[in-house]
């Protein structure tokens, strides 16, 4: 198969700069006929360095890393969630916002044995889910209890 390759180069299209491209044609041709060009091209089956560690495994192992790495992350999301629901759906935080609005107003005064016994009530509170569960009742609830 004789093959001529030849750089074009057409500066008259675009005002910025000139096109290039790649001709092929087969020699001894007639252009009507010769409307495929046959290629064998070989490739070499090796990943890059830096993709080397999922190779040795396959397309199991990149399947498995992608799975574990999402369910890590789901994971992470729900166990967060887990810890601070208690804290974060509470019905009715009005007392406890009175408490911490009353330790910043006796903060300012300077009376600092009453500051450090509302303190210790609301890190009493936040320590015991019972009591912040009795606090956090609605009205209409606590009127009924």
């Amino acid at each position: 198969l004789d093959i001529t390759l030849s750089l074009m180069n057409d500066s008259s299209s675009c005002s910025s700069g000139s096109q290039e491209w790649w001709n092929i044609a087969i020699a001894g041709c007639d252009p009507s006929a010769c409307d495929v060009l046959p290629m064998v091209i070989f490739n070499d089956k090796v990943s890059p360095p830096s993709l080397g560690f999922l190779a040795g495994y396959g397309i199991m192992g990149l399947y498995v890393s992608v799975v574990l790495v999402i369910g890590k992350f789901v994971r992470g999301f729900f166990s967060e969630i887990s810890h601070s629901i208690m804290f974060e759906e509470l019905p009715c935080v009005d007392r406890i916002l009175k408490l911490c609005m009353d330790i910043f107003l006796v903060r300012e005064t300077g009376e600092l044995e009453l500051e450090e016994e509302l303190y210790s009530k609301l890190i009493f509170l936040y320590r015991s889910p019972e009591t912040m569960i009795k606090w956090t009742r609605d009205i209409q609830t606590r009127e009924h209890d």
